[in-house]
Formats: C-alpha cells, sequence, structure tokens
C-alpha cells in the first residue's frame, strides 16, 4: 500500500512541474489553463510557482527516525521473523535509541 501511495505522489510532483514548465515557456502564460491542463489543483500550482514545498519536503524534519533507520527496522524485524522469532515492541523501542 505505501508504495502506491509513494507512486501517486511521485506522479503528482512530475505533473506539477510539467505545469510550471509549461506555463514558463508558453506564449500567453494563464495560471488556470496551465493547471487544468497537467490535471494539477491550482492552489497547488500557485503555490509551487512562490516556492512551496511538497508536503513531504515541508515536514521532513519532524521525523523521529530517519529513512535509513526505518529500513534497517524493516530488514530487522524481517530477519527476525524468518528466523522465527516474531519482534517485540519493547526491542523495537530501545533499539533505536
Amino acid at each position: 500500500m505505501r508504495r502506491k501511495k509513494e507512486e501517486q505522489k511521485n506522479e503528482v510532483e512530475g505533473r506539477s512541474q510539467k505545469t510550471i514548465q509549461h506555463y514558463q515557456h508558453s506564449d500567453e502564460p494563464s495560471l488556470e489553463q496551465s493547471a487544468e491542463k497537467f490535471g494539477v489543483a491550482y492552489s497547488i500550482f500557485q503555490g509551487r510557482l512562490q516556492g512551496g514545498q511538497t508536503w513531504a519536503a515541508g515536514h521532513l524534519k519532524m521525523q523521529v527516525l530517519s529513512e535509513y533507520e526505518e529500513k534497517s527496522i524493516v530488514r530487522w524485524c524481517k530477519r527476525m521473523d524468518k528466523w522465527g522469532h516474531p519482534p517485540v515492541w519493547v526491542w523495537l523501542r530501545v533499539w533505536p535509541r
């Protein structure tokens, strides 16, 4: 399920970039027409033109674990499961510290 959401976010970001390029290189730029052509919400497009960040980029500092730490924990859980030892929540709470 997570990969689908990531793919959707990447798709929206790609369309946003295409919309910005279209707007900047068109003869008669129109925010509404560019946003509608690429299926991007007008408010998102307008915010990006004003230097706004994606939601993920804006909230990156709020993450408790880094992406590397998250992947390490997932690998560890899968390894423990493969060995026949289900991960215990106490281990998960203590381990990253």
